[in-house]
């Protein structure tokens, strides 16, 4: 029996806490019932929902467990003349999100880890100027 096979329009619209599909190495998983079991949190597969999550999955160091847990969750694969790279990450999300795909939501976290420390160092000083004035 052959597999079913998915494009990205398909897997990008179960992107949801409800409904959740990862592609890993062109397979496609329907993980909506391991979301609360994950050990990562559900926020990590969340991140990767109706995406290839190929990158996130190997770089995370899953055990051999895992890769055959994942496979218990296989649906289908991804239509072979679908591209799988990481370039089309942004464009998804943005899709489903009704957003441009320039700035994306990693960008504003890299700003608000500079900018806390720097307002908090200039309050620092403001305060000990003020206090030594």
């Amino acid at each position: 029996m052959a597999s079913k096979v998915y494009s990205w329009n398909e897997i990008g619209t179960h992107n949801t806490r409800n409904d959740i599909w990862v592609v890993v190495h062109r397979k496609v998983y329907n993980i909506t019932k391991f979301l609360d079991e994950h050990p990562g949190g559900e926020e990590v597969l969340l991140e990767q929902a109706g995406v290839d999550a190929t990158e996130a999955f190997e770089e995370i160091g899953h055990s051999d467990d895992a890769r055959k847990l994942i496979e218990s969750y296989y649906v289908g694969d991804l239509d072979s003349s679908e591209k799988s790279d990481k370039t089309l990450k942004p464009s998804i999300h943005a899709l489903h999100a009704g957003q441009s795909s320039s700035p994306s939501k990693g960008s504003d976290n890299t700003m608000l880890y500079i900018l806390v420390p720097v307002v908090i160092a200039v309050a620092f000083g403001v305060y000990k100027y003020t206090s030594s004035s």
